[in-house]
């Protein structure tokens, strides 16, 4: 076996990156939602359902679903919360309060400005001993009562790199077609 060939799901899940970058999220969906029903057997399959779902959220979100990804991070904080007590680490931590940002912001583009203080200020309380610099300014500006247009979020977002779908971050060589008669919907 050749230990430097990525996984398949990996594969698939990379060609959802680049089709995420060329717009085209909802045939980018098919691939992520695959790509996290193979990996679920793999050696650290927490780490990649992860990030698969932040990929999918990412397109889920250029595709204005707000309240589909408010509804899923409810229910992942939900999930997640009760296993504080037995989980501290550092990646655990970050997840649970970039659900909280996640979820925020999402409140924002949905003019619910009471419900994204309350999750901002959830993503800065879980994050002790990391910096959440996009959760506090959308926070100050919040508390403030500024007016927040949708153009500021996207601009803020771009800067303090929240998209994991990134040019830099993808590479197009490992990607693999999902064939169309896969359809994990």
């Amino acid at each position: 076996m050749n230990e430097n060939k990525p996984n398949l799901h990996l594969q698939i899940a990379e060609n959802g990156k680049v089709l995420a970058l060329r717009g085209d999220h909802k045939e980018a969906l098919r691939h992520y939602k695959e790509a996290m029903r193979m990996c679920q057997t793999a050696d650290n399959s927490e780490v990649f359902l992860q990030h698969y779902s932040l990929c999918a959220m990412e397109s889920l979100e250029l595709m204005e679903a707000h309240q589909e990804i408010i509804t899923f991070c409810d229910k992942s904080i939900d999930f997640l919360t009760p296993k504080k007590a037995d989980r501290n680490d550092d990646w655990f931590r970050k997840n649970l309060a970039s659900l909280w940002e996640r979820k925020g912001i999402q409140c924002i583009y949905l003019d619910e400005k009471t419900e994204a203080i309350e999750a901002f200020d959830s993503a800065i309380k879980e994050a002790t001993g990391f910096q959440l610099p996009l959760s506090k300014e959308l926070l100050n500006w919040l508390r403030r009562g500024y007016a927040i247009s949708h153009k500021q979020v996207r601009d803020l977002q771009n800067r303090h790199h929240y998209f994991t779908v990134r040019k830099e971050n993808v590479n197009e060589k490992i990607a693999v077609q999902l064939p169309e008669m896969i359809n994990p919907f």
